[in-house]
């Protein structure tokens, strides 16, 4: 029994592990560094079959041209660029967080959903990630809905100078909420509310604890338009977040009473907090 079988209703889900017990698709779509060739891998007994990608990709690197969605929605995560895809082997040995599948960031690795997502119809939204953050001085993407964040509805969320920033663009106006993170593993809870201002759109929850605002700027009120999501990266090529990723999942809907529950089930496999 997975996590979405518990908490269902997610548009995207991204995970290293088998997270709804009717998803019988494939994991990742694999490719290794040498010859270019590409293979999907699979689950074992719930997780990531570690043993058929390693074979895969022998001695070489193991990137990752699509994560599949486990949602049941089939918006997998994709890139389609050689050098712009995110690492799971490096040089034949798995890339881990706590012994666990991760991919590794760098400042151009990154993925993008190849659909619109309609953010529009959504009064609020929730991100849950699993990640390993080993800098936070660089600026470096974690989600964008648009490469331009001046775009009337769109918002990033991403790291810089000690913090997590998120921004949304509204009626021309930026509106930003910072909040301070550090280096380590960590699950990361992000929820954005349409129609409030800049102290009120947003709320960040970091290893299960609220985090308070640390500054914040823009007289704007939030509002979303539809848009494509870009993960890890702007536009999925640039600015890419530095360190491991092992779970992404997303609900276009209030999870408010569910957040703890998904936060616990994410800890009680992973083990962070």
């Amino acid at each position: 029994t997975g996590l979405l079988d518990f908490y269902g209703g997610a548009s995207l889900a991204y995970s290293f592990r088998k997270l709804r017990s009717g998803y019988s698709g494939n994991s990742i779509r694999a490719r290794e560094s040498s010859g270019n060739t590409e293979q999907n891998i699979g689950f074992v007994d719930g997780v990531l079959d570690t043993a058929s990608l390693l074979t895969f990709t022998g001695a070489n690197d193991g990137l990752t041209p699509i994560i599949y969605d486990q949602s049941g929605n089939g918006v997998n995560l994709t890139q389609t660029t050689a050098g712009n895809q995110l690492e799971i082997v490096n040089a034949g040995s798995l890339v881990t967080s706590n012994s666990l599948a991760a991919t590794q960031g760098s400042s151009s690795r990154g993925g993008g959903t190849p659909s619109v997502i309609a953010f529009s119809g959504m009064s609020e939204f929730w991100f849950f990630d699993v990640i390993d953050v080993t800098n936070t001085a660089s600026t470096q993407v974690l989600y964008e809905s648009s490469s331009n964040f001046s775009t009337e509805g769109a918002f990033l969320i991403y790291l810089s100078s000690g913090r997590l920033k998120i921004i949304n663009t509204s009626s021309g106006v930026s509106i930003i909420s910072e909040y301070n993170i550090s280096t380590g593993r960590q699950v990361i809870s992000v929820r954005l509310i349409s129609g409030l201002g800049n102290t009120l759109f947003s709320e960040v929850y970091i290893n299960g604890v609220e985090i308070s605002i640390s500054s914040s700027s823009g007289a704007g009120t939030s509002s979303f338009t539809d848009q494509g999501l870009k993960v890890g990266a702007r536009g999925g090529t640039a600015i890419g977040f530095l360190g491991k990723r092992q779970e992404s999942i997303f609900y276009p809907s209030d999870q408010s009473a569910n957040r703890v529950g998904i936060e616990t089930n994410i800890n009680d496999y992973y083990g962070i907090y």
